[in-house]
């Protein structure tokens, strides 16, 4: 009896030391996963990736009521599993939920100043995305793909903030200080030429 005992203690010390090893190398993965992984394209009002997710609640009040539907919860991946993201493009005011080149040119001419809708802010529980100045509001940094830009500067006659102009090269260029990460330029470019990128 004592030693069918012993060889079951042995053998719980070996199983456990097993899993604590297993249990320890994952942690340490999923740290190195966590921190080198590139920040999420987030609805507006996010200061810092990290208050952020530990506001966020995951309600999804965000999502119901973006109206152009461009904010989703993230299943994809363990950090800020299931916090928003912004897949597809925010809204500038209520006017421009479907954007065209003719409708915002034309918005433009209408208005002094572009600025979002907000109503994802105006739902938020927990203060997970805050009213922030609009120069202080930055979801997505824009990168112009030279190879596949043909010059129509289409992204140039939709930004509502005026954050797009023509480089020396003859190329268009974002201006970080204005451009807000809205996306419209993204949807609405002909020739996919404009991507965006975590800011």
């Amino acid at each position: 009896m004592s030693i069918t005992l012993g060889k079951f203690n042995a053998m719980n010390r070996r199983d456990f030391l097993v899993l604590g090893s297993s249990w320890g190398a994952s942690a340490i993965i999923l740290t190195l996963l966590g921190s080198s992984r590139a920040k999420a394209i987030r609805p507006p009002g996010v200061e810092s990736e990290e208050e952020f997710l530990s506001l966020c609640i995951r309600c999804g009040k965000c999502v119901d009521v973006c109206p152009t539907n461009g904010l989703r919860l993230d299943y994809s991946s363990l950090i800020g599993l299931g916090a928003p993201v912004l897949e597809g493009f925010c809204a500038v005011y209520t006017e421009l939920i479907q954007p065209s080149r003719s409708k915002n040119m034309e918005f433009k001419k209408r208005r002094l100043e572009a600025e979002l809708c907000m109503k994802c802010i105006n739902v938020c529980p927990t203060r997970a995305l805050k009213r922030l100045p609009l120069n202080k509001i930055k979801m997505a940094s824009i990168e112009i793909i030279h190879e596949k830009c043909v010059k129509c500067y289409t992204c140039i006659d939709v930004c509502p903030f005026d954050a797009i102009s023509i480089g020396r090269d003859g190329f268009p260029e974002a201006d970080s200080g204005k451009c807000v990460g809205c996306r419209q330029c993204e949807k609405l470019c002909p020739y996919n030429a404009m991507v965006a990128g975590p800011p």
